[in-house]
């Protein structure tokens, strides 16, 4: 892949990561079984969008694990599995492979945990998931492609986005975007959004509301 945004124009620190959060994050990092690349697309002409690359910056120096590679709107084809409708837009991806999990604007605030969550279940080991419900996970068979609405503020919302994204990447027929619902006017606007976590699930199907992965998983069957 051609990547054009030369990462050294970019600041590496991020008012988001301080240093005790890379000392902590570098205790996760470390016991990654696989690395990670982070892919981006991003309109630096945007303040947002400066905003996460600079925090994707400042992560992955905390690990050698953990690579980034950034485009600009203009070479969104060179990451075809991105929804670009809404940028900055962040994939996760491992062994050339996207592992079914992306984020939408940054995520700051209490979705740290899902970014860093994400990155840990993708690279393995991951959290545990019950022998049970990963059994149930695996046998969801309808392709879903769930897109989280959240607030940087929701006590909730890292929760419901975490279990979504550890089921999309325990099963190739799940997909699951975290969006900040706050940056995007259009999106709020389409489905009417007004309290989170709101999950959309393809598109169509609205569930309002804090849900264990047991119930979400239930959603997809």
């Amino acid at each position: 892949m051609e990547v054009t945004i030369d990462l050294n124009t970019i600041p590496g620190e991020s008012s988001l990561v301080d240093q005790g959060l890379k000392d902590q994050l570098a205790g996760i990092f470390g016991r990654m079984e696989k690395k990670v690349t982070i892919r981006a697309v991003a309109d630096l002409s945007g303040e947002k969008d400066r905003e996460m690359a600079s925090f994707l910056r400042a992560i992955v120096s905390v690990s050698p694990n953990l690579e980034l590679e950034l485009y600009g709107p203009d070479e969104a084809d060179q990451v075809p599995e991105l929804n670009t409708a809404w940028l900055p837009v962040t994939g996760l991806y491992k062994d050339g492979a996207y592992g079914r999990a992306a984020f939408h604007g940054v995520p700051g605030g209490r979705e740290i945990n899902s970014f860093v969550l994400a990155v840990y279940n993708l690279a393995g080991p991951g959290q545990e998931v019950p022998k049970g419900t990963r059994k149930k996970i695996e046998r969801l068979d309808k392709k879903a492609n769930i897109k989280i609405c959240v607030s940087l503020a929701c006590h909730h919302c890292p929760l419901v986005v975490t279990a979504c994204q550890q089921i999309a990447i325990l099963n190739p027929n799940i997909e699951a975007e975290m969006i900040d619902a706050a940056l995007y006017d259009d999106l709020v606007a389409q489905y009417d959004i007004k309290r989170v976590p709101m999950m959309i699930i393809n598109d169509s199907r609205i569930v309002m509301g804090s849900k264990t992965m047991d119930e979400i998983v239930t959603l997809l069957k």
